[in-house]
């Protein structure tokens, strides 16, 4: 039997054409499910991320005379720096100059053996709170590696990506340009903050000073108030995103439970919520978000429900 010279033809140009319009809408349409897959897995993720810190910080206040890791922010600073583990020699560099504190203060003291765990798995690869930031070949983490100087910044602070800030049940009155506020004391020891002398291993003793007052775990810390959040930078880089939009936030309380908190009803203008974008977007802070406006990020942090 003979194949006839029609049989034989193979797809047209327009059939062709029809099945790769097919397969990229399919694509298209699959996409977002995809994306919004990976990232709920990375948001649970970054959940059991917050809880082993939780677990190492109440570890810690435990063999430490009840004194929970002491928080970096130098009084008069900003509160980014609430995200550093230590300061290292320069770029590049291994060698600790300041710390650790925060988040180091459990690696060095091998409650957290893994620091991955201080950072969030949706932070982009290479980004400045991204754990493949602070270590590399010769460049174990906490260090500032060669390839450090893509965010042509001379500051040498091995950041994580929460921000660990613990807080009291003693409170304050604060009052500035949100409104007046009660919130969990901040306090710095005769109005010049604590000085403090660490001995990370294999580098000199260092001392810092101007620290906050460190909190006892059982008589002073609030555990309905958050302790660590993923960090507060912008609106626009909250870490977890719902289609390209801000969704939400990880977040770490002081009785050692972590939540997702969702943007939801919280992004309110005026309302002072935790997803209020005035607080996101301070007008005295040039759109620079809540990492560099005290103010604003200690509202956010107390406005967090268990």
């Amino acid at each position: 039997m003979q194949i006839s010279q029609a049989d034989r033809r193979g797809f047209t140009l327009i059939e062709l054409l029809v099945v790769i319009a097919i397969i990229a809408i399919l694509a298209a349409l699959l996409m977002p499910v995809l994306t919004s897959a990976r990232e709920a897995a990375m948001r649970v993720s970054c959940t059991n991320n917050c809880k082993e810190v939780g677990i190492g910080a109440i570890t810690y206040a435990g063999d430490n005379a009840d004194t929970m890791p002491i928080c970096d922010l130098p009084q008069g600073d900003n509160p980014w720096e609430t995200s550093q583990a230590c300061r290292v020699q320069g770029i590049p560099s291994s060698t600790i100059t300041q710390g650790p504190y925060g988040l180091g203060m459990l690696y060095f003291n091998d409650l957290v053996k893994n620091p991955q765990v201080f950072y969030c798995p949706s932070v982009p690869d290479n980004d400045l709170y991204a754990y493949d930031t602070y270590t590399g070949p010769g460049y174990p983490w906490p260090s500032i590696p060669p390839n450090y100087t893509r965010f042509n910044t001379g500051n040498a602070y091995v950041r994580c990506g929460f921000d660990y800030y613990p807080q009291s049940k003693q409170t304050q009155t604060l009052s500035d340009q949100y409104g007046t506020f009660t919130l969990p004391a901040l306090t710095y020891a005769n109005n010049t903050g604590i000085t403090m002398t660490f001995n990370p291993p294999n580098t000199a003793a260092n001392t810092v000073s101007h620290e906050p007052n460190p909190i006892k775990y059982t008589s002073q810390l609030n555990p309905a108030k958050a302790m660590a959040v993923d960090s507060l930078k912008t609106w626009a880089l909250i870490n977890h995103k719902y289609r390209n939009n801000p969704y939400g936030l990880d977040v770490l309380f002081g009785d050692g439970h972590a939540n997702f908190c969702v943007v939801g009803a919280n992004d309110k203008r005026g309302s002072n919520a935790p997803f209020d974008p005035d607080l996101w977007d301070p007008l005295d802070q040039n759109g620079q978000g809540p990492g560099e406006d005290l103010d604003g990020f200690r509202i956010i942090m107390n406005g967090y429900k268990p």
